[in-house]
């Protein structure tokens, strides 16, 4: 991360919601770059890539500090933003 928040390949973006983690894969398939999950040992997975990674992620607590993902194509961002959004207005 710089300290603008964002990872050397694109934009970072820290999830405190998901209510339907399905919905979220599923943005996570239509997306046109890499979404990557940093995992909290520092290590990272590609969500869009790795089965596993989208089951760990379906199991993973966002807890108080979130859950952090990075996107590699900034033309993702909107989408990603919105799902955030209407997550924060459904729950």
């Amino acid at each position: 991360y710089n300290k603008l928040g964002e990872y050397k390949e694109g934009k970072a973006l820290k999830i405190f919601s998901i209510p339907d983690a399905g919905d979220f894969i599923s943005l996570v398939k239509k997306s046109r770059g890499e979404v990557m999950l940093y995992l909290p040992d520092g290590s990272r997975l590609d969500l869009k890539q790795s089965h596993a990674a989208q089951q760990l992620f379906q199991v993973m607590s966002h807890g108080q500090s979130g859950l952090h993902i990075g996107l590699s194509n900034p033309a993702d961002t909107p989408d990603f933003i919105q799902y955030m959004m209407e997550a924060g207005v459904s729950h």
